[in-house]
């Protein structure tokens, strides 16, 4: 009796060791297919580098006088588009490259290299002050998740966009900026929250 209980407990250890062992080899199979098919998306991805330096003007402080800009007839700055993210109550105008306040001491600004929302597959890059200036635009954007949601204004068309990345990198006068090429996209830019020598980088895609 005990033989034949020590044969069957042989017999389920093993069948127990193949199961493991199969599992192990599937987990492993399964593995190498998740980090290709990641290995793919990645090289899908494009790297650009934007010249931009926050603190060429220095941020504005509440106690610093800001001069007062001209605006137009009608009251604007002449804006040829508008950002908006409802969930922190953002909704501001931007200039064109070539408007003298297109500048992040003045407004949201348009980085050169930037293609309008209706540029197929194209990047809207803006730019925008943390803090607590009058200017400080962006002073919100690190209480933003993924999947937040975005609208830009232009040529009286509004284009909508999901949040789909938050990296940070180094203040050093340039920006990274990693999308995939194949979406229409807007990244935002602004200083990292509670940092002095990074920036945050903000990828949003266009919702189909």
């Amino acid at each position: 009796m005990l033989r034949n209980l020590s044969k069957n407990a042989k017999l389920t250890l093993s069948i127990l060791f193949i199961f493991v062992g199969l599992c192990l080899i599937l987990c492993t199979y399964f593995a190498k297919i998740k980090d290709n098919l990641f290995a793919e998306k990645s090289k899908t991805l494009i790297q650009e580098v934007v010249d931009f330096d926050e603190d060429a003007g220095q941020e504005l402080s509440l106690n610093e006088e800001e001069e007062t800009p001209v605006q137009s007839g009608n009251g604007r700055y002449d804006y040829i588009g508008y950002l908006r993210i409802p969930s922190i109550n953002l909704d501001r105008g931007f200039v064109s490259l070539d408007n003298p306040y297109n500048y992040v001491n003045y407004n949201i600004q348009l980085i050169k290299g930037s293609d309008m929302p209706d540029v197929k597959n194209g990047n809207l890059i803006l730019a925008g002050h943390k803090g607590t200036s009058s200017v400080s635009y962006f002073s919100k954007l690190h209480n933003l998740s993924l999947g937040a949601q975005a609208q830009v204004e232009y040529n009286n068309k509004t284009y909508s966009y999901k949040l789909v990345n938050i990296y940070n990198v180094a203040k050093d006068g340039t920006v990274e900026i990693v999308r995939d090429p194949t979406k229409k996209t807007l990244t935002l830019i602004t200083c990292t929250h509670l940092s002095k020598t990074e920036q945050t980088v903000y990828i949003f895609e266009l919702i189909d």
